[in-house]
């Protein structure tokens, strides 16, 4: 062991309390105040091993048994880093666990408000569905019978390319109406744990992931408006009145006292223009009733079917390229940012959804049929033809042939690979019997179908 009780050197060995893994310590990956992850060595393999200052292990008396049972019951999601097997060390006055370890290509949620110009810009489809993601992984954490208590920037990762999530620092979950270890994050907190009137839960668990869907579209916290703008000094008193007695969201319909300011707000007005009505909605519902009512918070459900459906009506403006959402009524409307009447691109029309048709979109199984599989397959991809970027097709990249009705011509089958052109009146037929009607629709520039 090091001197330094808080650091495990490389070559250590340590094995599972189990019995059944043996594994090395490897390099430092980062420490915090509760403890120190190293890369791990196991079989093989690699993994991640969180090791617990002594000091904190000792004052957290509830940590023990808070891993045993995660550890018991196994990760809710594949995308939860979960503790795998509790560890220990020879003659070491603490203890740790094994987590699988998060690849590379993941980076912290903070750097979307990061300043520029380390700031990551998403474009608002994938922001979307990193919200859709994180949902879908709250969804089963509490669906298991636990809670959270503590979601906020850093303990979520997302792949930029992908934006999938990873979500970690799991061993603060705990069973739903257990003691809690921990209050929470700044800004993060309930209004009534920020009141310290009640522990994390899962109805605290929903206030937190709304803050996070409204830090992960707007990059601005949906409590800091006019009336945070206005104080010089973010004391302690002040956090209080504007999270905890006196919070009023930003865009509340019926209390303008901490609505935007202009010159300061402007980017986010424009953004909050230019989603849909639903999520819209959602979130006044969230930050209107849902601060003093916790029965009335979004539930994840809710949050993942607005955010899915939002994922393929996004469209850039054609005169300024600012991303807008297409309504479900299919006509051209000004946009949000530079206030030009444009015409959206072509959309198919399914299961009363709207998938904009822009080139480059991939097309996913979730976006054709209503499914509780939320295990994406690609589908097809909308085309550009190499020659005339005004010509669009769509491309079949699943596995199984399509049928498609052309009008004025007779139906053809669509195999894997092959691709046909948008046009009006399109009709298609996908596997397994999902039957796209009416398909595609193409605007003019007055909104005309």
């Amino acid at each position: 062991m090091s001197s330094n009780l808080n650091e495990l050197p490389q070559g250590t060995r340590f094995k599972s309390s189990s019995g059944s893994r043996e594994g090395e310590v490897g390099a430092l990956l980062g420490a915090g105040g509760q403890g120190a992850v190293y890369s791990a060595h196991i079989d093989g393999g690699q993994f991640a091993l969180k090791w617990y200052h002594p000091t904190y292990a000792s004052i957290d008396t509830d940590l023990l048994p808070r891993l045993t049972k995660a550890v018991s019951r196994g990760a809710p999601d594949q995308r939860f880093l979960w503790p795998m097997e509790l560890v220990n060390i020879p003659g070491a006055p603490s203890f740790g666990y094994i987590m699988p370890i998060r690849p590379g290509a993941y980076v912290g949620m903070k750097d979307l408000i990061a300043p520029p110009p380390r700031r990551l810009n998403l474009s608002l489809d994938k922001r979307a569905t990193v919200c859709r993601h994180i949902a879908h992984c709250f969804l089963e954490l509490h669906a298991s019978g636990f809670c959270y208590q503590d979601i906020n920037f850093g303990n979520i990762f997302l792949n930029p390319e992908t934006a999938d999530v990873m979500v970690c620092d799991n061993d603060n979950v705990n069973v739903d109406g257990a003691p809690a270890s921990i209050y929470g994050t700044r800004k993060f907190m309930a209004p009534e744990v920020v009141r310290r009137e009640t522990l994390p839960s899962t109805a605290t668990d929903l206030f937190s992931m709304a803050v996070m869907f409204f830090y992960v579209m707007f990059s601005w916290h949906p409590l800091d408006g006019k009336a945070e703008n206005g104080i010089k000094i973010l004391d302690a008193d002040a956090e209080m009145r504007l999270y905890g007695t006196d919070p009023v969201f930003l865009f509340d319909p019926q209390n303008t006292s901490n609505g935007p300011v202009e010159g300061m707000h402007d980017a986010i007005v424009y953004r909050w223009e230019s989603i849909s009505e639903a999520l819209r909605g959602l979130f006044t519902r969230a930050f209107t009733r849902g601060l003093s009512q916790p029965s009335a918070r979004v539930h994840e459900h809710e949050w993942r079917t607005v955010f899915d459906r939002l994922i393929t009506s996004v469209y850039q403006c054609t005169q300024c390229g600012y991303e807008n959402v297409l309504d479900d009524s299919l006509q051209s409307q000004p946009c949000s940012y530079c206030k030009t009447n444009t015409s959206p691109p072509p959309a198919l029309q399914i299961n009363s959804r709207t998938i904009c048709l822009s080139p480059n979109r991939i097309i996913c199984t979730s976006h054709l049929i209503d499914s509780q599989n939320w295990a994406d397959s690609n589908v097809a991809e909308v085309t550009a033809h190499p020659d005339n970027p005004d010509i669009i097709g769509l491309k079949n990249i699943s596995a199984e042939s399509w049928r498609a009705e052309i009008p004025g011509y007779s139906a053809t089958l669509l195999e894997p690979g092959k691709t046909v052109r948008i046009v009006d009146g399109l009709i298609l037929e996908l596997g397994q019997g999902a039957k796209l009607s009416r398909g595609i629709v193409t605007h003019n520039k007055e909104g005309a179908a």
